[in-house]
């Protein structure tokens, strides 16, 4: 056990905010493919995976600010929504993904996904690997004016679970996660990056609970 752990597991957690995109599954491959289609068809040459992999997990708004120049927030989204069903069986679900959650569920806590990607792609993965019954709160992109790392999305997910942000625990695997969480109030654990907590498996999470 770390440091500070037996702190938070004293704490009363009443909700888990799990990022999805290299947290529940692996959609690299998917995006990758997803982002270098939506470049040629504007026009654009084709990234990198070392390149893709510094941007994986940010916001459409730097998408757009650094690749998408003259295009609409609309235009490159619906761009994204209309590739990624030609790539979502490149996504993967990780194996401890199911057993989590559905520990989590019997353990009474509310359960919340909050998102930077499209709410068509977000259902599209939940719908693909069955598992959108589990959370009590689905918030993406369009459901807040800022994506992460503002806050806005995880301020969006606790009032529709109706507690406070200080009442979860946030779950993410980039910056912009940790980022939006600490803003919000919450406590962040990282998967296999630095936050208040770091775990290198999804099912770790429960030991915090």
């Amino acid at each position: 056990m770390k440091k500070g752990e037996d702190t938070v597991q004293r704490k009363a957690v009443k909700a888990v905010l799990f990022d999805m995109d290299g947290v529940l599954v692996d959609s690299y491959e998917a995006w990758f493919n997803v982002f270098n289609k939506s470049l040629g068809q504007f026009g654009h040459k084709s990234a990198s995976k070392i390149e893709f992999k510094k941007i994986f997990g940010s916001p459409i708004e730097e998408d757009l600010k650094k690749y998408f120049k003259g295009r609409t927030m609309k235009e490159v989204k619906d761009s994204y929504n209309k590739n990624f069903g030609k790539y979502v069986r490149y996504v993967k679900i990780f194996p401890d993904t199911l057993k989590t959650l559905k520990r989590l569920k019997k353990q009474k806590l509310k359960l919340a996904l909050i998102t930077n990607s499209p709410r068509y792609i977000t259902n599209l993965i939940l719908i693909h690997f069955k598992i959108k019954r589990y959370f009590d709160a689905i918030v993406t992109m369009e459901d807040v004016k800022h994506s992460k790392p503002a806050p806005d999305l995880v301020i969006k997910a606790c009032r529709r679970l109706k507690l406070k942000p200080g009442d979860a625990i946030l779950v993410g695997d980039t910056k912009y996660d940790m980022i939006a969480g600490k803003r919000a109030g919450c406590v962040t654990v990282g998967y296999r990056i630095k936050g208040d907590f770091r775990i290198d498996k999804t099912n770790e999470v429960t030991k915090f609970i």
